[in-house]
């Protein structure tokens, strides 16, 4: 687990072979593209998984203004939520919903609990996978900037690909299965229920 965002980069920074660096305002080229691209790639790396450490709850009340159409109401997000996981209405699951410019659209009239990840900029807080996912993603990122080489970019594109795997397959056994649908009209007929 990293203890900073320096750490993280430098992480990256040595798998390119390049020198690491003390704070994100040093004076070279690498700490200025880590400066550049970290905000972006962390919230890039949070938002491509459901990250445990990143999910938060939220209950939503209903924007005082409606959708334009499609939709009956509308909720605003909350400021940090990078990626709207389920919504839900008095327990039970929402099916129909969609997410558009930093609100909720849907036909209930709320409020609305939602699941998300949300922004987490404390690396403190960070799951080990989610370091490495960030650590690779940002070398992938860094690799031509650095040291012109797309293969070196691909490779650590790679890698960022395998840590996504890995961090679903632990992050799943960290919560209850999920229950499986009820059956349809048709398949309980068909089962003879």
């Amino acid at each position: 687990m990293a203890t900073s965002v320096i750490e993280i980069c430098n992480s990256a920074l040595v798998d390119l072979g390049e020198e690491g660096i003390s704070s994100l305002a040093d004076n070279t080229k690498a700490a200025r593209l880590c400066n550049q691209r970290w905000a972006g790639v962390r919230d890039a790396v949070l938002r491509a998984h459901p990250w445990n450490c990143a999910a938060a709850l939220a209950e939503l009340a209903a924007s005082a203004s409606s959708p334009a159409w499609k939709w009956a109401a509308s909720f605003p997000l909350p400021a940090d939520c990078l990626r709207v996981l389920s919504v839900a209405i008095g327990g039970a699951s929402l099916s129909a919903w969609e997410v558009q410019a930093g609100q909720v659209f849907c036909d209930q009239a709320g409020p609305l609990s939602i699941s998300y990840v949300r922004r987490l900029e404390d690396p403190r807080l960070f799951d080990p996978l989610l370091c490495e996912a960030l650590s690779a993603r940002l070398a992938a990122t860094l690799a031509y900037p650095l040291t012109a080489s797309t293969a070196l970019g691909q490779a650590f594109w790679a890698i960022y690909a395998e840590k996504l795997c890995e961090a679903r397959g632990v992050d799943a056994r960290e919560a209850a299965p999920m229950p499986a649908p009820a059956p349809t009209t048709w398949l309980a007929a068909k089962m003879g229920r």
